[in-house]
């Protein structure tokens, strides 16, 4: 019995801080307003903290002014902590603020409730990741252009 209640403890405490690494669907949507008001045009992707040590923060990657990749780190009030520029001449990629949030609504039909983060790659392909009401982590890929999943990922069944 106590090997039993030992591995119960023992699980719940190696789990318990990646069920709070996430912000609800109305955080992700606050990121994107908050990125916007920043000068982000092209989203790369958006993370969200929910956690102990980093309540309601959050992390925006974005192209700003055509030249220039911003990486932001948000505290819980909004307030930019940290902020690093980088001059590139690839040229801005990634999603509008409006994409993001039709990608965050749709991985919401999809049973995410609590977003952990949502990002795109240079080839389209969008994953979001979360969690359910269940507490079910879930991954939902999505292709630029479509709102419909090419995979959805719930606690590692496809």
């Amino acid at each position: 019995m106590k090997t039993l209640i030992a591995t119960a403890l023992t699980a719940s405490l190696v789990t318990a801080p990646l069920a709070f690494a996430s912000g609800t669907v109305d955080d992700a949507k606050r990121a994107i307003q908050i990125g916007s008001d920043y000068g982000i045009s092209h989203f790369h992707s958006i993370e969200l903290e929910d956690d102990r040590d980093d309540v309601g923060s959050m992390e925006i990657e974005g192209w700003v002014d055509g030249q220039w990749y911003v990486e932001l780190d948000i505290d819980s009030d909004g307030t930019i902590q940290k902020e690093e520029r980088r001059k590139r001449n690839d040229g801005p990629w990634g999603l509008t603020a409006a994409d993001v949030e039709k990608y965050i609504d749709a991985s919401a039909k999809q049973g995410i409730n609590r977003m952990e983060e949502i990002k795109i790659n240079a080839k389209g392909e969008i994953e979001v990741e979360g969690d359910n009401a269940e507490g079910q982590e879930l991954e939902i890929d999505f292709h630029t252009g479509s709102m419909e999943p090419t995979r959805v990922d719930k606690d590692g069944w496809v």
